[in-house]
């Protein structure tokens, strides 16, 4: 039963609204764990074509990537308990990962930082690979939040203004682990849409993997169309990518639904988000103004002297001879 409340809440409707029936599981495989994997599968495929294409370390990186996966696992898991406190009592519970609960943003600087040893002990150039990375990282996760669409999974808060992307919730939908009522049923005496942490039938939630699967996608876009500037500056477009990706995350996160904020009305990928935001605006500033620096005082030699994280020239023509797919302009990032 509708309570005037819950008409109260549906009587701004949001930008969008979609509804459809949540999938648990497909192949009997949850459809988080499915399409994550494919995401995973999908950014490797993309950078291993970029890096082949400018010439850089694929075995070197091949490692990194074998190294980034455990090392996303833990951080997806510290990334988790941090956003959700009060739901471990011992270390044993947060050790607990077979049990569920994992976080993307902190699995993405897990791995991140798994990589980054794995490159610095084979002496290979970081940040051209890191920049070769960024646009298939985006184009993963975008892929992978297919798989908490078909879920049901991240369901925000109830969607009451007239902006955002509204999930209205089926009856008897089977909701994500986490969310309830499951079986998905229509508000109940004393009831409402707004009531904090349940997820009613008929009622309308911000769908937050939409929003991050549309923001991963246009950052992808992004960076690929830009490749042809910004690749001559080691550094900057991972630097995009952290700084656009973690900045939405850092806004949007506040629709979510059901995570704690342990800390000034925050999740804790947000105050995770804020650290990398800071530092990605901070290594942008640097360069441009490196860059600003060399245009005014050696005009002459910008076209022979890197910025840091640059291989030489001579090193360079080592690693891709002139007329190969590496010196073709406008690769993708």
């Amino acid at each position: 039963m509708l309570t005037a409340a819950t008409a109260a809440a549906a009587a701004a409707p949001p930008a969008a609204e979609w509804s459809y029936p949540t999938v648990p599981t497909v192949l009997g495989i949850s459809p988080h764990g499915l399409l994550s994997a494919v995401g995973i599968v999908l950014a490797w495929a993309l950078l291993r074509r970029t890096l082949q294409r400018r010439g850089l370390d694929v075995g070197a990186a091949e490692a990194a990537v074998m190294w980034a996966i455990p090392a996303g696992l833990v951080g997806a898991r510290v990334d988790y308990v941090i956003s959700h406190p009060t739901q471990f009592t011992s270390l044993w519970q947060m050790l607990e990962v077979w049990r569920g609960g994992m976080a993307l943003f902190g699995g993405l600087l897990g791995g991140v930082a798994g990589a980054l040893i794995v490159l610095r002990r084979r002496r290979v150039p970081v940040l051209p690979v890191l920049d070769a990375a960024a646009a298939p990282l985006a184009a993963g996760i975008a892929v992978g939040r297919i798989g908490d669409l078909l879920l049901g999974d991240h369901l925000g808060r109830p969607l009451t203004g007239t902006w955002g992307i509204g999930y209205l919730v089926q009856p008897g939908s089977v909701l994500a682990p986490g969310f309830s009522p499951s079986p998905a049923r229509a508000p109940g005496l004393g009831e409402s849409c707004t009531d904090p942490g349940a997820f009613y039938a008929g009622c309308a939630y911000h769908l937050t993997p939409a929003y991050d699967l549309l923001a991963a996608a246009a950052i992808a876009l992004l960076l690929v169309l830009a490749s042809r500037w910004i690749r001559p500056m080691p550094g900057v477009a991972i630097s995009i990518f952290a700084l656009l990706y973690a900045g939405q995350r850092l806004a949007l996160d506040a629709a979510r639904g059901i995570d704690e904020r342990p800390f000034a009305g925050l999740t804790g990928t947000q105050l995770i988000a804020a650290v990398v935001v800071t530092a990605a605006a901070a290594w942008l500033v640097t360069t441009a103004a490196r860059l600003r620096r060399r245009t005014m005082t050696r005009p002459s030699r910008d076209a022979q002297t890197p910025l840091e994280g640059e291989a030489e020239p001579a090193a360079e023509s080592n690693q891709a001879a002139p007329g190969s797919a590496s010196s073709r302009a406008g690769d993708p990032s």
